[in-house]
């Protein structure tokens, strides 16, 4: 795989929560990354927060996203901006998936 291009059968799935959670670094470089999350129904993003700012935008599936105490439904094709240091998380309703971008990057996500 080139530090440019990313294709799916050279990206590792990785399991956060056995058979409800796990993702995918979809691609990376420079001060952007892009994750694909998977959620089984119930699964729950645990609220936390971090020093990247994000934008998560809902691919399938349904979540209660929750955003400095604030909830918010995603669905398919809605989008959230969560700044630096924002506490949020997010629970699962309908079987579905996030594309998650970060600023800088999550290097706490990379494997060496």
């Amino acid at each position: 795989m080139s530090a440019l291009s990313f294709p799916d059968a050279g990206i590792e799935l990785e399991t956060i929560e056995a058979g409800k959670l796990s993702r995918k670094i979809r691609a990376r470089g420079g001060s952007l990354m892009t994750v694909e999350v998977f959620f089984a129904v119930g699964a729950v993003g645990a609220e936390h927060r971090h020093p990247h700012e994000q934008v998560c935008y809902c691919l399938s599936g349904e979540f209660v996203f929750t955003l400095e105490g604030e909830s918010f439904v995603l669905k398919a094709g809605d989008s959230m901006y969560v700044p630096s240091s924002a506490l949020h998380g997010a629970v699962c309703v309908a079987e579905g998936r996030l594309l998650d971008i970060f600023t800088p990057q999550r290097e706490d996500f990379i494997k060496v």
